[in-house]
């Protein structure tokens, strides 16, 4: 069979994501041609590879004008429709999903031999009060004799440009299968969702709301979306992907954290610190940051990181005079003592960052006051932190020495944060504002996120090199910069630099901790509900009350 595939890609970071590449090789074997159509520029190297590994010669590259259709459009253009013909069948196909999970040769020789059906695609969408029952576009092969009729040309040439995705899916997405079916061919689904219960469904989109249904029914492509908008039963779907397929389920993970965000629920359990029985020392030096406000403390706690192997050097810091001439009186050869001019932990480290810079991995700590008001919680939080920071220091560096990818190693939650008993405001703007100052790249929504993955007290290992961002930015964070908002902010600036993280065990906790404090804060939150209904109606009654009198 000669078949022909047009394959629409698009990436607002203008890269060719891993799970693409693996798409094309394992569609390459099913077709005479593939023509890889760009909604977004490519670079050079990359159309290399595409020509190179995946004999890729024929790509098109457009503005992401009219979104899929448009460019199905021109490339059908770019083919000849008097070409097309020539062909057994074309496939329209983009890169919105995962897979192929299973063989796609038996499903194509299925309906190559059913006469019956002149196109297919893998899922439809079930008809609402807003559209009829469709084909979803993603993946819809047409055969020959549609291929020829003066209907397929009419249609495709007419697709307009448009700006807005939600006109491409009233205008074409939900109406080329009625289109085509009113001009007399049939059409079949892999996967006819019509059949199934919808009773719990808040829309009729199993590719979104049923994935496991979906892999159930072995359809072999599964939707981006239904990982990035289920992001809690996801971790859930992989494994299921795992035990039933051979799909590399890494380059899902991959393409989750390159392209949503680095903390997305569903990568959370690949981030455990593993621990290091040999406790092997660093082979590299290693630079501890710490800054001294509080001399008390810092002697409270010294004996922690100077067990330490001679690799680590400590870097000490303080902004008050006394307490640097008293440091210098007590600290050993191991010390280099610096008086500084910043009284922030954060900025005090940033403040050395010609120093710090010069080392592989650099440790940082503070003796700053971290929960205000409250010393014993203070104390509490304080310990916690050091005794994970220090008792996975040397893991810490090794992970970081072993993984070219890893950029901080951060605690793990203390247990006030768990326990409810510490929180503070989220600077959402702040972080926002702070993303624009630093000329990041890559697009995050700081006002949608729901949950921060914060540094507290911004104790940390990392290599300097995942947050340059903040070492050779060229213009001064403000001086109200609250600490939070960078502690905030520290694992999605290494992200912006294509580094991942890793959590240091902490104190282990019952999950049933976790599931009785998010149950209290709803009873809260219902209470808060019925206060304000109460109010609303005893504001209804005295207006009443008013007329009356």
């Amino acid at each position: 069979m000669e078949r022909i595939l047009l394959y629409v890609h698009f990436n607002k970071y203008k890269r060719v994501s891993n799970h693409v590449f693996y798409q094309l090789e394992q569609l390459k074997p099913l077709f005479s041609k593939i023509l890889f159509i760009s909604n977004s520029h490519i670079e050079e190297a990359t159309k290399k590879k595409l020509h190179d590994e995946f004999g890729i010669s024929n790509l098109l590259e457009r503005d992401n004008q009219g979104y899929d259709f448009a460019a199905w459009r021109d490339g059908m253009s770019s083919v000849g429709f008097e070409e097309l013909k020539n062909y057994d069948s074309l496939t329209l196909m983009n890169d919105t999903c995962f897979g192929p999970l299973w063989d796609l040769e038996p499903i194509y020789k299925r309906f190559e031999a059913d006469t019956q059906v002149d196109f297919w695609g893998m899922t439809n969408f079930r008809k609402t009060k807003y559209f009829e029952e469709h084909l979803q576009s993603y993946f819809v092969t047409f055969k020959q004799q549609i291929l020829r009729a003066i209907s397929f040309q009419e249609f495709w040439t007419k697709v307009k440009d448009f700006t807005d995705v939600q006109d491409v899916i009233d205008h074409y997405e939900t109406k080329f299968t009625q289109y085509f079916t009113g001009t007399g061919f049939t059409y079949q689904s892999l996967f006819d969702t019509r059949l199934e219960e919808v009773a719990d469904l808040i829309h009729p989109d199993f590719t979104y709301y049923k994935p496991f249904t979906v892999l159930e029914k072995k359809v072999p492509f599964l939707k981006v979306k239904a990982i990035s908008g289920n992001p809690f039963s996801a971790r859930y779907l992989l494994e299921e992907i795992k035990e039933r397929t051979s799909y590399p389920v890494s380059l899902i993970s991959e393409h989750i954290f390159e392209y949503i965000g680095p903390d997305v629920p569903c990568l959370l359990q690949d981030k455990q610190l593993a621990k290091d029985d040999k406790n092997d020392s660093p082979e590299k030096p290693v630079a501890l940051h710490i800054h001294v406000t509080d001399l008390q403390v810092f002697e409270q706690f010294k004996e922690k990181w100077e067990v330490l192997p001679l690799q680590y050097q400590f870097v000490v810091t303080t902004a008050d005079e006394e307490i640097f001439v008293q440091l210098l009186e007590t600290i050993s050869d191991r010390y280099q003592v610096l008086l500084g001019k910043e009284e922030r932990p954060m900025k005090a480290m940033l403040e050395q960052s010609e120093l710090l810079q010069q080392f592989a991995f650099v440790g940082h700590i503070s003796t700053v006051n971290l929960v205000d008001r409250i010393p014993q919680l203070d104390n509490v939080m304080r310990r916690e932190l050091m005794e994970m920071m220090f008792e996975n220091a040397n893991a810490s560096i090794k992970a970081l020495e072993r993984d070219d990818k890893l950029g901080l190693v951060i605690p793990d939650l203390p247990s006030l944060v768990r326990y409810g008993l510490f929180e503070q405001e989220v600077y959402r703007k702040e972080m926002a504002a702070i993303w624009q100052e630093l000329h990041c790249q890559k697009t995050f929504d700081f006002e949608q996120y729901p949950v921060f993955t914060r540094v507290y007290g911004g104790f940390l290992w990392f290599k300097p090199s995942a947050l340059i961002r903040l070492f050779q930015n060229d213009h001064q964070l403000s001086a109200q910069t609250e600490p939070q908002v960078l502690e905030s902010f520290l694992v999605y600036l290494a992200w912006e630099q294509d580094y991942d993280f890793k959590i240091m065990s902490g104190t282990p906790l019952p999950a049933l901790l976790d599931l009785q404090r998010e149950a209290e804060q709803l009873i809260q939150q219902k209470g808060k509900l019925a206060h304000k209904s109460l109010a609303k109606k005893l504001e209804g009654i005295y207006r009443i009350f008013l007329k009356v009198r």
